[in-house]
């Protein structure tokens, strides 16, 4: 499409009357809202439709504080309209530089986007990109706005909107409702009718006929035959989970636990205490509920994708915290589980994740190993994950209190604790994945990058497990032992690297390093440091073989772009953290060896 095609574009957008673009208000939404439809795979409500493709589109399900119900028929009944009004926000300013857009316009309309030929040529270019190919973050953009425009000139073609169902087969494609053609003439009860009354009733904001058409439109559409159909008991459920956004619920719940067991800590009375463990309850109540939902919608545990993931990562820290607040009465425990659990929902809820029920491919779904797996593993990141804060703890403890060592002592007895749990849990983690790969993939360990962080991550918690002990020395021939294996494991690496770069030697270097303070430092100190090491092993697991890599066979969706850049920020962070408490302990250690014994403060329980 020219230039001069993109420009007229823009004039009739900005020209056109925004009063022609104005929504109703009026109109009782209860019964279409719960108009099933296929979509993805599945057969939601109209509502999760809607929730879905209207936050594709702009950004926000509920944008400009309408409901998203409204938008999607607002688009699909009037789409001249509303495809010259500006609803798709393109907010980078160096995305609206490369694609030569307005510098200071941040949405745009869909007239102007399928008009702008620099976007035309982007898209092109990546169609012609060879399957495989990772996208760097421009390309990666250009994608979504392509998708994105896919997705909207669907609604104004009448195409998204899918109610009428396949009469024989279960897995058949549903169809739209097809207006019929002028002066074809159709029963006053037919779809076709009903459906025009709808749009009739919509754009004149008449509340009144619209929910009498709308009852008669669903009842219609849910008499005729059809290979497959949700119960409308399922449908309810699925609407009061949208209605109720339980995990935003859960953990702001969760947030006041948090604040509830801080207080905890200074306030310990036993019916205090009490609180602090109903508030906690309530949190991960509310969790557990929303999960059930969930789990009951998509028929299957919930834990395809990153978004549910957290979920469980949230549930594991919880589940754990109430054995541990049950088995070990320490104040801390509910303290650190409210926290992270809050952490783990919060960013579940406001990253830019997809918080959509998906179906999974039916090779993962048909074996029970899938429902024994995720749990189990995510349950051991949660604790490890409760253990690496215990590593951060324990190092500001020993560099602020070095003199204080009961204190450290406290917290690396806990410290250690949640490690030996985590690391036992991994390692069923990792057995009951090598079961379900043996189930979906018809082999048990295929050395998948996920695969292989995972048993890195495993062994080095059990370097933690194995040399903790500051008493006992190692003998020189483990040490020599251990040499021989890093230079075999050399020997077998290298060779495959191909042709070595700078960047490939340095991350040798890494490695190796890594390993030798893994296996040949030991002390508190050591330990804490060595327990963040490894949980970042966890987080590559978990989040950069998809974010960084962006390759293997698992089913969390892959990403390219800022993912990686912030992995690599806050890790640095981190390390800088690390090395200035540090520093600071090695600084102030040789004050504390001089300071006398009998001056030591008594270390309040934790």
């Amino acid at each position: 499409m020219s230039q001069a095609m993109a420009m007229l574009a823009t004039v009739l957008a900005a020209t056109l009357p925004l009063s022609e673009a104005e929504l109703p208000t009026s109109l009782d939404l209860t019964t279409i809202r719960g108009l099933i439809v296929q979509h993805d795979g599945r057969w939601p409500p109209l509502d999760t439709l809607a929730r879905d493709v209207v936050g594709e589109v702009t950004g926000e399900a509920f944008h400009q504080g309408h409901d998203p119900v409204v938008w999607l028929l607002a688009w699909t009944f009037d789409p001249s309209t509303w495809r010259q009004q500006p609803l798709l926000p393109i907010r980078n300013v160096e995305l609206r530089s490369e694609l030569q857009l307005p510098e200071t316009q941040t949405v745009f309309s869909f007239t102007e986007l399928v008009g702008h030929q620099p976007l035309h040529d982007q898209i092109d270019a990546l169609s012609r990109k060879e399957q495989g190919h990772k996208p760097n973050p421009l390309e990666s953009k250009v994608s979504e706005i392509s998708n994105t425009l896919m997705t909207l000139q669907g609604v104004f073609r009448n195409q998204t909107i899918k109610p009428v169902p396949d009469a024989s087969n279960a897995l058949g494609t549903w169809a739209p409702i097809v207006a019929p053609a002028h002066g074809e003439s159709s029963g006053g009860g037919s779809v076709q009718s009903l459906w025009a009354s709808l749009k009739e009733a919509f754009l004149a904001d008449d509340a009144a006929r619209f929910a009498d058409v709308s009852g008669q439109l669903v009842a219609a559409l849910d008499a005729m035959p059809a290979g497959h159909r949700p119960t409308r008991e399922l449908i309810a459920t699925e609407l009061h989970y949208n209605e109720i956004n339980p995990f935003r619920t859960a953990w702001m719940a969760m947030v006041g636990g948090a604040v509830l067991a801080a207080l905890g800590m200074w306030i310990r009375q036993k019916w205090f205490g009490v609180i602090v463990f109903v508030g906690f309850l309530a949190g991960f109540g509310l969790l557990s509920y929303g999960l059930s939902l969930r789990w009951s919608i998509a028929g299957r545990i919930p834990a395809a994708n990153m978004f549910e993931s957290l979920l469980f990562l949230s549930w594991g820290m919880g589940a754990f915290a109430i054995v541990a607040m049950i088995f070990l009465h320490q104040r801390v425990v509910p303290l650190t589980a409210s926290a992270m659990g809050a952490l783990a929902l919060a960013l579940a809820d406001c990253l830019p994740l997809d918080p959509f029920v998906r179906p999974i491919v039916p090779v993962l779904r048909d074996t029970v190993w899938m429902s024994i797996h995720v749990p189990v593993i995510m349950v051991s990141y949660s604790v490890l994950a409760l253990g690496v804060l215990f590593a951060h703890v324990q190092l500001v403890v020993m560099a602020a209190a070095p003199r204080n060592r009961q204190v450290a002592e406290n917290v690396d007895t806990l410290h250690y604790w949640y490690i030996h749990v985590g690391s036992i849990l991994l390692l069923i983690g990792i057995v009951t994945g090598s079961m379900w790969a043996a189930s979906s993939w018809g082999r048990y360990w295929g050395w998948d990058p996920k695969e292989v962080w995972s048993l890195v991550a495993f062994l080095g918690y059990l370097t933690i497990l194995h040399v903790r002990i500051d008493h006992q020395r190692v003998p020189k021939w483990a040490y020599a032992v251990g040499a021989l294996l890093i230079a075999a494991l050399m020997v077998v690496v290298v060779p495959k690297l191909g042709p070595m770069t700078g960047s490939k030697v340095l991350a040798l270097a890494g490695t190796v390093v890594g390993m030798l303070i893994l296996v040949g430092t030991r002390g508190m100190l050591a330990t804490a440091v060595k327990s963040i090491i490894c949980f970042w092993m966890i987080i590559m697991t978990y989040v950069g073989v998809n974010y960084v890599l962006g390759m293997g066979l698992h089913s969390y969706g892959f990403g390219t772009g800022a993912m990686a850049d912030w992995m690599f920020f806050i890790g640095g962070i981190d390390l800088g953290f690390i090395a200035a408490l540090t520093l600071i302990y090695f600084a102030r250690r040789p004050q504390a060896r001089r300071a006398s014994p009998g001056t030591l403060p008594v270390a309040a329980s934790l």
